[in-house]
């Protein structure tokens, strides 16, 4: 082994002054780069934050009015018609949001719970042709229904499940089991 270091000792010794010139070479090429663009001035100026007191008096310009208040903003929607309601005319029971209208609807009726389809973040898009399907039968037919969506969090493997339910009325079962059978997914 001495033999071959000795024999190719001048060719090794070229070969590394040869690495260190390139090495040499690409770090002055990024010197003079960072240079160049710092006498030119950033490429990217960040506009200055803002202070907390001109967050704070700037209002929020909502995007939506109330169905029956045009002058109101809004705080939700109804579960049953989907228009959006100010807070006077938005009804919160239970934790679900109707209209006045539709929460005489909703109180006067006996609801029935007809699908729990499973999605995941991996298919999100399984469960919208429910809300197209209620959607539809609303616009079409003004048969109340209303979705909601429960979701299951495991925090331990990291999942996230939802759960697409839509709830009609008893007497509409049959109605709602047929179109969905018949809806395009």
């Amino acid at each position: 082994m001495n033999d071959f270091l000795q024999n190719n000792l001048l060719t090794l010794i070229v070969f590394l002054l040869l690495i260190i010139l390139l090495l040499i070479g690409v770090l002055s090429f990024v010197v003079i780069k960072l240079l160049a663009q710092k006498s030119v001035g950033p490429v990217f100026t960040p506009s200055p934050l803002p202070k907390t007191s001109e967050i704070l008096s700037t209002s929020v310009v909502e995007k939506y009015v109330c169905h029956n208040h045009k002058d109101q903003p809004t705080v939700g929607a109804c579960l049953i018609c989907e228009d959006v309601f100010c807070e006077t005319c938005l009804i919160e029971h239970e934790g679900l949001f109707f209209c006045k209208d539709h929460f005489k609807t909703y109180a006067n009726n006996h609801w029935k719970q007809i699908t729990d389809l499973k999605t995941t973040p991996n298919t999100p898009e399984e469960g919208l042709f429910i809300y197209e399907f209620k959607r539809k039968v609303w616009n079409k037919n003004s048969i109340p229904s209303f979705v909601l969506t429960h979701y299951k969090i495991n925090v331990e493997d990291d999942l996230i499940e939802s759960y697409i339910q839509l709830h009609v009325r008893e007497e509409d079962e049959a109605l709602f089991m047929k179109g969905l059978s018949e809806f395009p997914r």
